[in-house]
């Protein structure tokens, strides 16, 4: 599933934004979810917290894309 590295403690998959308190942690998040299921990786590498994003936000995200 693709996945955009908002910052070093922020992922972004799909239409939800998920915090870490710790980088180690995200790296490890974001690879699961390369190769499993979000839920799966929400399990073994639980987010401090994570927010659906809002429509500016996705804006925001696509610009970083280009």
């Amino acid at each position: 599933m693709p996945t955009i590295r908002r910052t070093t403690k922020e992922v972004q998959v799909d239409d939800m934004l998920y915090i870490f308190d710790v980088v180690q942690v995200a790296d490890a998040f974001e690879a699961c979810v390369a190769a499993t299921d979000v839920a799966h990786c929400e399990l073994d590498h639980p987010p401090a917290t994570k927010r659906p994003l809002a429509a500016d936000d996705m804006e925001s995200a696509e610009g970083k894309e280009s």
